[in-house]
């Protein structure tokens, strides 16, 4: 899912929220009209909302494609409950440096899908994008796309870098990209199997 402006505009708009529902402008409550500052402080962004929303999918690989920070600033403080797969609590990072910054790291961000296939053979792989490699231009929907041919396994790019806004448009990003690349691709086990 590409992000533009008008998608992030759409996923602004709070209809529901009982503070700023008919409210414009500076009487909208100042904590929904905040912007983020990436690096500035732990957390506070649409990359860690973004997380918050989706690595309580236990069964998956979530990856982070960035500089190391990224995913230590969010990781510690992320829980599931699960009494089966454990592979949530593995932290995954392609760990960007500053050449990769100047000569591109789609080649580094599909080996670690490979990597991360061939080792834990998980259900399916989440890509997080962050502020470093959506400003230098990755095109991580490419990679996941050609990763995902190679391997079978679906590979999701989750596009919220950290500098498109909070917390919560993270959390609306992360449900959209289950809307456009999880929800309707299979149909559930019957319940009557483990009824019987």
């Amino acid at each position: 899912m590409k992000l533009t402006q008008g998608k992030i505009k759409e996923l602004l708009n709070e209809s529901g929220c009982e503070h700023n529902h008919l409210k414009g402008g500076e009487k909208k409550h100042k904590s929904c009209t905040q912007q983020a500052q990436p690096g500035a402080a732990q957390g506070g962004c649409s990359f860690d909302g973004a997380m918050i929303a989706l690595v309580p999918i236990t069964d998956a690989a979530h990856l982070v494609h960035g500089p190391i920070a990224c995913a230590g600033n969010s990781w510690g403080s992320r829980g599931s409950l699960s009494s089966g797969p454990m592979l949530y609590k593995m932290g995954f990072t392609t760990d960007l440096s500053e050449n990769d910054v100047i000569f591109g790291g789609e080649k580094k961000l599909y080996q670690a899908i490979l990597d991360i296939y061939h080792r834990y053979n998980p259900a399916a792989i989440f890509v997080y994008s962050t502020c470093v490699t959506a400003l230098i231009g990755e095109d991580m929907d490419a990679v996941c796309q050609a990763a995902q041919k190679k391997i079978g396994t679906p590979v999701i790019p989750v596009n919220s870098p950290g500098f498109i806004g909070s917390k919560n448009l993270g959390n609306r990003a992360a449900g959209e990209t289950l809307l456009e690349y999880v929800v309707g691709t299979g149909e559930p086990e019957s319940l009557q199997q483990h009824l019987l």
